[in-house]
């Protein structure tokens, strides 16, 4: 089954298209952060905000000294700003320890990785306004007195903010060499007095030798607890406890506790959280050995003091992402613990920038996983809304299967910045049943969405007509969902059919695309009065003269305003793709007999491709593809075609664009003129059907110079 999704282009006037000379550099950019794993992120109880640095990405295999400041604020946390901070920025790293003082809003990282991992590091580093709130963030390298811990990664850290003191155990000095050891840095803020370091000597047997661990702080009690990790090929599920954790009070003791009940797997790369006032430590996730984890158990009595520490699996309603080496934070006074990114033995997680929140964490009360911002998905709609310079994203599929959704997702403030802002919009009404491959397009002046057919099941085709009103969010009123009843004969059910939208005549067009069976086509019908404002809607079907395209699904399609045609390239029948392109005169049944022309470019334009996206600058005529499935391989290439609309002679001009680029097909893409951007969000990444679910922009979209 393939899938494509059409696009609505602005009215405006065109003028006359021409051959595209040198262009200006491209760049693909993500929207919010990249994907990571072995980062660190800290936890500002002031502002809500979780604070997110470094990592290793695992779709380049390069470190990150980027920084993010994400929202908190609901279950559904996906807003991240970037932020740009001065001073000398520490070296890309992964499997460091960062640590936060709210009180005067610094974070302080130390160690990690710098290579594949090695070399290793030992440095300190302090950032001063961390959460961005209050003032530029700013990076400050620390000069601590004191024999300085051996150079490490993956090892463990904890904060005390009564005594301003850093507490680091174990790790690993990047060959396989693993440490126990205990290290204390005290001003470990950096914000009065000299940082010092000392090694910490415990009586007692220690633990075991490991990297990636967890270790959680009891504030009350000066308690360090240690679970997990691993020495190579062994991994570890036992619980320790080092009394007087912070250098002060007495001698420091290690104990082992001997938990009650059914004990977790054996893990690391595992994530940690206290609720110090219930005295109950929560374990996420991780590896157990090769194999990552989606299990949560909480361990009661977690310091061993008060009764018997007892473990208890957690269980939850929603789905729980199945990661390791991710982050989590704990925010108490919602009894909420927030999951970042991370890596996944699931190829469907393994690259993904994911964010997840576990409300009741600590396993009193009913506690469920929600996912933050829109589930992964492919073959969905997506519009833009140039009022608000927003994306909304709807419906679409997320697997091979019939996991069909219904939902609507708002991504504000859409523009050249890297940040990113989706919300989840709760529209009213009768809604549809979840779909995939159908057809929606925009009409901008009345706020309003119009979608046809797709499929409500699998693989059953609908030929259903919805429209939703207050589309853009606006107004203090929801969208709202209704069921459209039209009058003449509906085309027949199908999917991956294209679709356009002409404002000035309120009609919809559509195109092909696939009966969910065996019958493709290649039918041109149009809607009258789409937007259902005034009347009833009406369809016709056009029998255009000329030799027509054969019967496709998946094909992209544009429609110009001015020269009233739509053109059409590309798609399959369920075999080979096609290349080839066509344009369909007076589209909208109007102003003459519509007529097929099929149009021959002047030059080599792209491979034949199928599910691939389209968008269209109708002023100057240049229609831009991106990506798409060419029968063997994901394409992740850009096209510029001048003379889209026939008028002229039309041309190709490959576009060659620096970033990250997005191979994928059954995407969707929408462009905003006033600023050239083509913006592009989900689609299956990797064969044969692994969904995404990031946000892509293209700068320069139209290739102009």
């Amino acid at each position: 089954m393939k899938g494509w999704r059409s696009l609505t282009p602005l009215c405006v006037l065109m003028v006359l298209s021409f051959q595209i000379a040198a262009a200006q550099v491209q760049t693909w950019t993500q929207y919010g952060t990249p994907s990571r794993f072995s980062h660190t992120a800290v936890f500002d109880t002031n502002t809500k905000k979780m604070v997110v640095f470094g990592g290793r990405n695992s779709t380049t295999n390069t470190n990150l000294n980027d920084l993010w400041v994400i929202s908190t604020s609901s279950l559904k946390f996906v807003t991240s700003t970037q932020e740009s901070p001065s001073g000398p920025v520490p070296s890309a790293r992964y499997g460091h320890v960062a640590v936060f003082d709210a009180a005067t809003d610094r974070m302080t990282i130390f160690g990690g990785g710098t290579g594949s991992p090695a070399p290793c590091t030992n440095d300190v580093w302090f950032l001063s306004s961390a959460n961005g709130q209050l003032g530029t963030p700013t990076w400050t390298q620390a000069s601590p007195t004191g024999i300085l811990p051996t150079a490490r990664y993956h090892h463990a850290a904890a904060y005390d903010p009564a005594t301003n003191t850093m507490m680091v155990f174990g790790g690993s000095n990047c060959a396989k060499g693993y440490f126990n050891d205990v290290w204390i840095l005290s001003n470990a803020n950096g914000a009065s007095g000299t940082p010092a370091w000392r090694k910490l000597f415990a009586s007692g047997t220690a633990p075991t030798a490991r990297e990636s661990a967890s270790a959680v702080y009891d504030p009350v009690n000066n308690l360090l607890i240690i679970y997990g990790g691993n020495a190579g090929s062994t991994n570890f599920g036992d619980v320790w406890v080092l009394s007087n954790a912070n250098g002060t009070g007495g001698n420091p003791v290690w104990t082992q506790l001997t938990p009650a009940g059914t004990a977790p797997n054996t893990r690391s790369g595992h994530s940690a959280i206290y609720d110090s006032a219930n005295n109950r430590m929560t374990i996420f996730g991780g590896f157990h050995l090769t194999h990552s984890l989606s299990d949560t158990f909480v361990l009661s009595f977690a310091n061993g003091i008060g009764g018997t520490p007892t473990w208890t699996q957690l269980t939850a309603t929603g789905t729980a992402p199945q990661i390791g080496y991710h982050t989590a934070v704990y925010d108490s006074s919602k009894n909420a613990m927030y999951i970042f990114s991370g890596s996944s033995s699931q190829a469907k997680l393994s690259g993904d920038d994911h964010a997840f929140s576990l409300s009741n964490s600590n396993g009193i009360g009913t506690s469920q996983w929600t996912r933050g911002g829109p589930p992964a998905r492919f073959s969905q709609s997506m519009i833009f809304d140039s009022a608000t310079k927003s994306l909304f994203v709807f419906d679409g599929q997320h697997a091979l299967t019939n996991t069909a959704i219904d939902d609507y997702w708002q991504a504000s403030n859409i523009s050249t910045s890297s940040d990113l802002n989706w919300t989840p919009v709760n529209a009213s009404g009768t809604h549809p049943k979840a779909r995939w491959g159908q057809a929606a397009v925009y009409d901008s002046t009345n706020k309003r969405i119009m979608m046809f057919g797709g499929s409500a099941g699998f693989p059953a085709c609908v030929n259903d007509y919805w429209v939703m009103t207050n589309a853009n969010n606006t107004g203090g009123r929801k969208p709202v969902w209704g069921p459209i009843t039209t009058s003449g004969t509906p085309p027949s059910a199908r999917v991956h059919h294209s679709a356009a939208y002409d404002s000035t005549t309120n009609t919809l067009m559509i195109f092909g695309g696939f009966n969910c069976n065996s019958t493709y086509y290649s039918d041109v019908w149009i809607l009258s009065g789409a937007n259902a404002i005034s009347g009833t809607p009406l369809w016709t079907k056009l029998t255009p003269t000329g030799t027509s395209p054969s019967p496709r699904q998946a094909s992209s399609l544009v429609y110009n305003p001015s020269t009233n045609t739509l053109t059409v390239f590309g798609g399959d029948a369920g075999g080979a793709p096609f290349g080839d392109l066509w344009v369909l005169s007076f589209a909208n049944g109007t102003g003459g007999t519509p007529a097929w022309t099929e149009i021959t470019a002047s030059n080599n334009g792209p491979s034949a491709r199928t599910g691939h996206t389209a968008t269209y600058d109708v002023e100057n005529d240049l229609m831009t593809i991106f990506g798409g499935y060419d029968g063997t391989n994901l394409l992740g290439d850009v096209w510029v075609l001048s003379g889209a609309s026939g008028q002229g002679i039309a041309s190709w001009t490959q576009q060659t664009a620096a970033g990250p680029v997005p191979a994928r097909r059954f995407a969707t893409a929408v462009y905003d003129p006033s600023t050239n951007l083509m913006n592009v969000f989900g689609g299956i990444f990797n064969l044969p059907t692994l969904p995404d679910d990031h946000l892509f922009v293209l700068s320069n979209a139209n290739g102009l110079p």
